[in-house]
């Protein structure tokens, strides 16, 4: 039984092999008439197609390309450490405001460093380990509404302002942080 399922198979190979063209041009070769080539089955020089890759995008270049980010140069004024005070060893977020005063129209705020040690700031003191720049002392302004009642619009903070270099776009961004009791 097995060896008649496979005779079939094999007999319809061989007619499919005595038919196939080679054995065609074969056998019009044996007729007398001229060998068959290749050249002569393939249509006219003046049908043929040409492609022209130009005004069509290359099919292996991807479609969307994401460009380098290059950083641009910070202009940054870097301190030298002989320089540096104590208040540029910490983060700004470790930092407390204790006490906000203002001295001969100067605005003063005394912070709490880590250490557990006070120290005194004003306007365009370092702070901070990023180069961060007291900006502006903020005191709560404190007003009364048509009804009597106490307001208070802005607490009391400091602003400090750090440069630094945007991840996504790779320029300078000045950002503005705040140091409040």
């Amino acid at each position: 039984m097995r060896a008649r399922f496979l005779t079939i198979p094999i007999g319809l190979l061989l007619v499919m092999m005595a038919l196939s063209p080679s054995a065609l041009m074969a056998q019009n070769a044996t007729d007398g008439d001229a060998p068959a080539t290749v050249a002569s089955v393939a249509p006219p020089p003046d049908d043929t197609f040409v492609y022209s890759p130009q005004g069509r995008r290359d099919p292996f270049e991807p479609l969307v390309t994401k460009e380098p980010i290059i950083a641009e140069v910070v202009k940054k004024v870097v301190r030298p450490e002989s320089l540096k005070g104590p208040l540029e060893k910490y983060e700004l977020k470790q930092f407390r405001l204790l006490a906000i005063m203002v001295v001969r129209g100067i605005p003063h705020a005394m912070v709490k460093a880590p250490d557990g040690k006070s120290y005194t700031v004003k306007v365009d003191d370092f702070i901070g380990m990023n180069g961060g720049i007291v900006k502006d002392i903020q005191t709560k302004i404190v007003d009364i509404d048509e009804n009597g009642m106490r307001i208070e619009k802005s607490p009391d903070r400091i602003v400090v302002e750090e440069a630094g270099i945007d991840s996504v776009t790779g320029k300078e961004i000045v950002d503005y942080r705040y140091i409040v009791m």
